[in-house]
């Protein structure tokens, strides 16, 4: 998972600022996605109190956080709410991935515990040599020691 910056090269608003980066839990989400796990979710949150309201306070997290990170930039994108993945709508999910990130970085994310207890294969079989892998390049390329 990385964070983004609200607002790319362009000047246009960036509607993740968490992306998921792992190849195979993406797979995995948009595996799920095609099998109209994104419905059937949407339709258990809009029956459950707890998780609706967890959505709305994650939604309203993200948004607040989106836009005081764009303090520097023009009042239209400072007042525009950026909700999870881009969502126009708190109530309303739109991509897994998105949401998977927030989870990522928020633990106590409901609806993101939910996404990811329904992923069958969270961590892929060769985790050791490709994410280690990455993660050592990663360290050795830019001078951070092991331990952080």
């Amino acid at each position: 998972m990385i964070r983004n910056e609200p607002i790319d090269q362009r000047g246009e608003p960036n509607p993740n600022l968490f992306y998921l980066t792992c190849p195979w839990l993406r797979r995995q989400l948009a595996r799920l996605e095609d099998t109209g796990f994104i419905a059937s979710l949407q339709k258990h949150i809009s029956q459950s109190p707890e998780l609706l309201k967890d959505l709305n306070r994650a939604q309203a997290e993200h948004a607040a956080e989106y836009c005081s990170l764009t303090q520097s930039v023009s009042r239209e994108s400072r007042s525009r709410k950026m909700y999870i993945a881009g969502a126009s709508d708190p109530r309303l999910l739109k991509c897994l991935h998105a949401h998977m990130a927030y989870f990522l970085v928020n633990d106590d994310y409901l609806v993101g515990q939910e996404i990811q207890a329904a992923v069958v294969d969270n961590w892929c079989p060769d985790e050791a040599e490709r994410c280690e892998g990455w993660m050592e390049k990663i360290r050795k390329d830019s001078g951070c020691s092991k331990g952080i």
